[in-house]
C-alpha cells in the first residue's frame, strides 16, 4: 500500500528524471531569461527579439541523436547583453568596433547552433572504391577512411578520423584528393593555403577585440555557415605557413588538433566557444622536416607515393579524359598515354594541353608521340636559358663558387 510519503518520493524521482532527460543544449533550455536579465523585456537584447527555440527549427529525437551543438546561444546572448547594457536603443552608444562586433553576434544569434554529424553509409564505401581507382597513390588514406566508415556503420556512431597529414612531393594531387574525399563523404570543403596566409589567428581563432581590423575566425565562421558539423578542412601546404614575425602559427593550430581544445575553441573576437571536434582536418606538406615535432606528433602522417606502372597509365587516361572530353576531341592512343605517363599528375595535364596545341597547328585532332615530345621540351625549359626583357643572367663570380 502506497503512503503519501511514497507518492511524494515517486513524484520527486519522476521530476528528477525529467530534468536529467532534458538535454542541456535543448533550445527550450536556452531561453534568454535563463541566461540574462535586461531592462524591459527579458526576451529582448538591444531591440533583438529572442525566440523560445533556435532559429525556429523543431528538433525531434532522431535529429538530436544525429546532430551536435556547435556553439551555445546563451554565450551569444550574454556577449550581446554586455555590449548593449540592456538598452533597447541597440548600438547607439557603442564605438564603431563594438558596433561591428555586436552586429556579428546578432547575426550569429540567428544561425542554427545545431549541425548534423556525419554517419557512415554503404554508398560511401562504394564511392570510396571508385575514388581508390581514380587516385591510386592515395590508397592508404582511402583504406583508412573506409575502415572508419565501416566502424561508424557497425556502431551507429559518428564518423571519426584523426587529423591527417598527406606528405609527398608536389604535383601528386594531394589537395585534389582531399576535396574529392569530401565529395565522397557528402560534406563541404573549406580549404586554405598556408603558403599565402599571413594571419594564423584570423584563420583559426579570430582576433582579440583590441586588434585593429579584428574579425571572427574564418574556421568558426565557415562552420556556422556550413550545412554539417563535419566539414573537411584542408590546410594546404602547411609546411609553408607564412605569418607575422611575432606570431606562432603552429601553436595556434593546437587549438584544433588537440581533441579537448577542439571541443571548446574560443573565438577571440566573439568571445564565444565553438565545438569544431567533428570537423575532419587534412593538411598537405612537401617537406616534413620544417614542421615542429609537436605538430608532426598530432597528425597521422600518410606518405603519398607517385603511382607507377599500370596505375600510372590508368591515372593518365583519367587526366587525359578530363582535359580532352570538353574539347570534343578523340582520346589519345596507348603510345601517347605511355609517353605522358612519365610525369606526375600535374605535369601530365600541362604537357597534354601543350601537345594538343602542336597537333592543332598541323591540322590534326589526333595526338602522336611526337606532339608529347615537343610539348615536354617546352614544359622542361628553364627560364634562365633565355634572358627576358632587359635582364641578363649575372655571371658567376669566384666568391659565388666559394
Amino acid at each position: 500500500m502506497m503512503t503519501q510519503s511514497d507518492d511524494d518520493e515517486r513524484a520527486g524521482a519522476v521530476q528528477d528524471h525529467a530534468h536529467a532527460e532534458a538535454s542541456p543544449d535543448d533550445p527550450a533550455q536556452l531561453r534568454p531569461d535563463r541566461h540574462l536579465t535586461s531592462r524591459g523585456s527579458a526576451d529582448r537584447i538591444g531591440g533583438v527579439e529572442l525566440g523560445a527555440d533556435e532559429c525556429g527549427v523543431a528538433f525531434d529525437a532522431i535529429w538530436r541523436r544525429h546532430s551536435t551543438q556547435i556553439f551555445d546561444l546563451g554565450e551569444v546572448y550574454e556577449q550581446m547583453r554586455l555590449l548593449s547594457a540592456g538598452d533597447d536603443d541597440e548600438t547607439v552608444h557603442l564605438s564603431g568596433e563594438d558596433t561591428s562586433r555586436y552586429q556579428k553576434l546578432r547575426w550569429l544569434s540567428t544561425q542554427s547552433a545545431r549541425k548534423p554529424v556525419l554517419l557512415g553509409t554503404a554508398p560511401m564505401r562504394e564511392q570510396l572504391s571508385m575514388l581508390r581507382l581514380r587516385c591510386p597513390g592515395f590508397a592508404a588514406v582511402t583504406d583508412l577512411v573506409d575502415r572508419a566508415i565501416a566502424l561508424s556503420i557497425m556502431t551507429g556512431t559518428p564518423l571519426s578520423l584523426p587529423p591527417l597529414l598527406l606528405a609527398g612531393p608536389p604535383g601528386l594531387g594531394k589537395t585534389h584528393y582531399s576535396k574529392s574525399l569530401a565529395a565522397v563523404l557528402g560534406v563541404p570543403t573549406h580549404a586554405w593555403s598556408c603558403a599565402t596566409n599571413s594571419d594564423a589567428m584570423q584563420l583559426i581563432t579570430g582576433h582579440p577585440t583590441s586588434w585593429r581590423g579584428a574579425r571572427m575566425g574564418l574556421l568558426t565562421e565557415a562552420l556556422v555557415t556550413s550545412g554539417s558539423a563535419s566539414p573537411v578542412v584542408v590546410l594546404d601546404e602547411i609546411d609553408k605557413f607564412v605569418t607575422h614575425r611575432d606570431e606562432q602559427p603552429y601553436n595556434i593550430l593546437l587549438n584544433v588538433l588537440e581533441a579537448e581544445n577542439a571541443e571548446s575553441l574560443l573565438d577571440e573576437y566573439l568571445r564565444v566557444r565553438f565545438d569544431v571536434s567533428h570537423a575532419f582536418f587534412i593538411a598537405t606538406a612537401n617537406d616534413l622536416s620544417v614542421l615542429p615535432d609537436f605538430i608532426r606528433d598530432r597528425f597521422l602522417i600518410v606518405a603519398v607515393v607517385a603511382p607507377t606502372g599500370a596505375d600510372l597509365v590508368a591515372l593518365t587516361r583519367q587526366i587525359a579524359a578530363k582535359v580532352i572530353t570538353p574539347l570534343g576531341l578523340p582520346m589519345p592512343g596507348d603510345t601517347v598515354l605511355a609517353a605522358l605517363a612519365r610525369h606526375n599528375p600535374r605535369r601530365i595535364a600541362r604537357v597534354l594541353r601543350l601537345a594538343l596545341g602542336f597537333a592543332a597547328a598541323q591540322g590534326r585532332d589526333v595526338l602522336v608521340p611526337a606532339d608529347v615530345v615537343a610539348a615536354d621540351t617546352i614544359a622542361s625549359a628553364q627560364a634562365a636559358r633565355a634572358s627576358i626583357g632587359f635582364m641578363r643572367p649575372r655571371k658567376e663570380t669566384e666568391a659565388d663558387r666559394e
